[in-house]
């Protein structure tokens, strides 16, 4: 085991409910911030188990997002509400943070139960909700819906969760956007609370659809690790690496490996997901070989043992990163080695 003490948990369900998707980052006077759902039991299923209803437990069903601050010696604060002045939240949270220092917190709205698939261009419509300011108490709102549907085209579209990348002084944040029965993802770039530009489409390949994306800066390149659409967990088997200007695509590729089809947290040339086909379980921070110079290989060197592992995310310091993740309805925090050396 290569990490600094065992995983602990950092956040407990309340009541029958769940404590999901977690989104970590560093605002500009240095705090660590950890976003997550607090959410109430769903209306059927077992929580993050697949359970029929329009897309995931939380859509349309209501949620909170809240937050809490990690100190310099690794404690947890307590947790804390958004500011009021927010919607009623429908999704989870896309986090980043822009070149002039400004926290971007991107998510997903609803009037009434529309949800991701009833979702319509010229009818009810998730609403794409932007909070941004300097700190996580100083968050404005900004609506962002007409606007993208717009220039998207889209029927339906939702920012991805977790933690995503500053390039060019923009935070880039990845939509899964569906246009009829086709769906795609865009990266929407903005800077103080306004979209400097949108990408052109990210397509996968033939028959295989996009979803839940993490983007990185590699070599200079903006580099998006896409989920592959499909029941949730029940063995994806790949994932899709593509990589371009933050603008345009200029080449992808279908990487085959163990992935139950889960969010997950790109940082370079590392790779934090759970690595397996049967379950959400046996979390790993691999190391890849990029894929713009043929196929792609990865080796571990760090791993989170045989337990659960949903949803992570992840913040690399050195050679350490702080590992968050999902885990018995809880979040669990893990600090591990990303040094050089593989491990077994």
């Amino acid at each position: 085991m290569t990490t600094r003490g065992e995983p602990r948990q950092i956040l407990a369900p309340v009541g029958s409910g769940e404590v999901r998707i977690p989104a970590i980052v560093t605002v500009a006077s240095g705090r660590t911030i950890l976003f997550y759902d607090e959410r109430p039991a769903p209306a059927s299923g077992n929580g993050s188990d697949f359970n029929g209803l329009t897309m995931a437990s939380d859509l349309p069903n209501p949620n909170k997002i809240r937050w809490m601050e990690r100190t310099a010696v690794g404690e947890w604060s307590t947790p804390r509400d958004l500011p009021a002045t927010l919607p009623a939240i429908t999704s989870d949270a896309c986090v980043g943070v822009d070149g002039d220092g400004f926290l971007h917190l991107a998510c997903a709205s609803s009037k009434g139960r529309v949800g991701y698939m009833d979702s319509r261009a010229d009818g009810d419509r998730l609403q794409a909700i932007l909070a941004w300011g300097p700190s996580p108490e100083d968050l404005r709102l900004t609506d962002l819906t007409d606007e993208l549907y717009r220039e998207t085209g889209a029927d339906a579209l939702f920012a991805t969760s977790g933690s995503t990348v500053s390039f060019d002084g923009a935070v880039l944040i990845p939509y899964v956007v569906r246009v009829g029965e086709e769906t795609h993802i865009r990266v929407v770039a903005l800077r103080v609370g306004s979209i400097e530009w949108i990408s052109d489409p990210l397509v996968g390949p033939e028959g295989v659809l996009l979803d839940e994306t993490t983007l990185t800066v590699w070599d200079g390149r903006v580099v998006a690790n896409c989920r592959l659409q499909g029941f949730e967990g029940r063995g994806a088997g790949g994932r899709y690496l593509a990589w371009g200007d933050g603008r345009s695509w200029a080449g992808g590729h279908l990487w085959k490996c163990e992935d139950p089809g889960c969010n997950a947290k790109a940082m370079g040339d590392l790779f934090v997901h759970p690595h397996s086909l049967s379950a959400r379980e046996r979390g790993a921070v691999l190391r890849l070989t990029p894929p713009w110079e043929g196929a792609v290989h990865a080796e571990c060197v760090a791993s989170l043992g045989v337990g659960g592992f949903g949803y992570s995310d992840a913040l690399r310091s050195g050679d350490e990163a702080v590992v968050v993740f999902e885990r018995d309805c809880g979040v669990w925090e893990a600090v591990v080695c990303v040094n050089e050396a593989a491990v077994s």
